[in-house]
């Protein structure tokens, strides 16, 4: 069941600044995780997907997901160093039809030679952000307990 994305992370996705990687894992479950500039958030609420190399290892995986429920991450960096993870469902594989072409027309449209193999869908299905200073203060909401001995008795810094 699909969640929709929060404000903030909807903005990264818009913002060109932002770092976008995927991380996929094959049917044995070895993971791999690439940096994809191709990874936008469409109006309906589904993160799209272009894969330029049919033969990648990206493309590979995807597909094991697809087939076989294989979970998928995303990750997004904004430029004022704000981090988000999604995790999400490979729901759908475009490689045929008006949707790819209109895809595959707006690539060749683009400097180099680049093809187009797949415009995977991935449903959006949990969000965290993972900004250290929120993460940190998350985890010591949650686990107060979850400290160095030397940061929980005061040091006096004059001494030797």
């Amino acid at each position: 069941m699909g969640i929709d994305l929060s404000a903030e992370a909807r903005a990264a996705f818009r913002d060109n600044g932002t770092v976008k990687a995927l991380a996929s894992a094959d049917t044995k479950g070895v993971p791999h995780l690439a940096f994809k500039e191709s990874l936008r958030l469409r109006a309906d609420g589904l993160i799209e997907y272009r894969e330029y190399i049919e033969s990648s290892t990206t493309n590979r995986n995807m597909t094991a997901s697809i087939w076989f429920g294989i979970p998928v991450s995303v990750a997004l960096l904004t430029p004022d160093e704000r981090s988000f993870l999604i995790r999400g469902s490979v729901v759908r594989a475009l490689i045929a039809g008006l949707e790819f072409r209109r895809h595959y027309e707006q690539v060749r449209l683009r400097p180099g030679d680049l093809d187009l193999s797949t415009v995977w869908l991935i449903e959006p299905e949990y969000e965290r952000e993972n900004t250290l200073a929120k993460r940190k203060a998350e985890e010591e909401q949650a686990h107060p307990l979850h400290k160095h001995v030397d940061r929980l008795v005061p040091v006096d810094k004059g001494q030797s």
